[in-house]
């Protein structure tokens, strides 16, 4: 009974260990790829990209289809009428 109670905690202290180093990879990377992001580079390529974008949708005659405006015009009205409530 000791041997599998020992045998037990071993692998549960190999699991947190295992745990541990997983997560540290992950948050590395991703903080590794946020300081990548915010370089001043990649801001300029991203507010370039969101001018084109912009540029692009004021040019066309219908920005919305009626579907779209609908749901968009469902969600003002209850977002309203929920801060005239409060």
């Amino acid at each position: 009974m000791k041997i599998f109670f020992y045998k037990s905690i071993l692998i549960f202290i190999l699991f947190l260990l295992g745990a541990h180093y997983s997560f540290g990879l992950i948050t590395k990377e991703l903080k590794h790829k946020y300081e990548n992001f915010a370089t001043k580079e990649n801001m300029e390529k991203l507010k370039t990209k969101v001018r084109k974008e912009l540029k692009n949708g004021s040019e066309k005659d219908v920005l919305l289809s009626p579907a779209d405006a609908k749901l968009i015009n469902k969600f003002l009205l209850k977002i309203k009428s929920e801060l005239e409530k409060n």
